[in-house]
């Protein structure tokens, strides 16, 4: 069985066949992850000059900080899967210090450039993608533990946490440019 990767580069996209003894479920969360993260780019690709620098209130971090938190987490989250996958032990973090790395790299990356984030986002979804394409069932189900002291299994930090990492953030991304755009519209009448 072959899982096909895609990986976006400019506007073209190029197709990279793996050889891989994946299994079923494997496929279908690497699919899963694929639709996410492309809707993510999407979204990100789609935000002005402007809105890029807005504030998600809520999430006390700028649009541009959430986007680059978001290709960021792709690579932690997934060498931490591909460990427990392997039988290794990743390296884990409590809940404060994450808490204070993410709070660190929302300063850092304030206003980072918004093609670099793009970029860095379709690069590390698509290792992701390739990682999990890679796992097979035996994998999928070894447990271990990723952020303070839970243990789940591989298919379920992937369900959870790189597939479900996008979605935690986009509400806060749209709610900030919905309210630019609402305020963009009393303006005008």
């Amino acid at each position: 069985m072959t899982c096909r990767v895609r990986i976006r580069r400019m506007q073209s996209f190029e197709a990279i066949e793996l050889e891989t003894a994946m299994s079923e479920r494997a496929r279908e969360l690497a699919m899963r992850f694929d639709r996410v993260a492309e809707e993510f780019v999407g979204e990100i690709e789609g935000i002005s000059a402007d809105q890029w620098r807005l504030d998600c209130v809520e999430e006390g971090r700028t649009v541009a900080a959430l986007a680059h938190h978001v290709a960021w987490g792709y690579e932690v989250e997934i060498e931490a899967f591909a460990a427990i996958a392997e039988g290794r032990a990743p390296r884990t973090m409590n809940r404060e210090a994450l808490n204070r790395a993410n709070a660190e790299h929302g300063e850092q990356y304030v206003d980072c450039d918004k093609g670099e984030t793009v970029e860095l986002l379709r690069r590390n979804s698509a290792k992701a993608s390739a990682v999990v394409c890679g796992l097979t069932d035996e994998q999928l189900e070894r447990r271990g533990a990723y952020v303070g002291e839970h243990v789940a299994s591989v298919d379920w930090w992937i369900e959870r946490i790189l597939i479900g990492h996008p979605g935690m953030h986009l509400p806060a991304i749209r709610a900030a440019v919905v309210m630019t755009e609402t305020s963009a519209d009393r303006v005008d009448r």
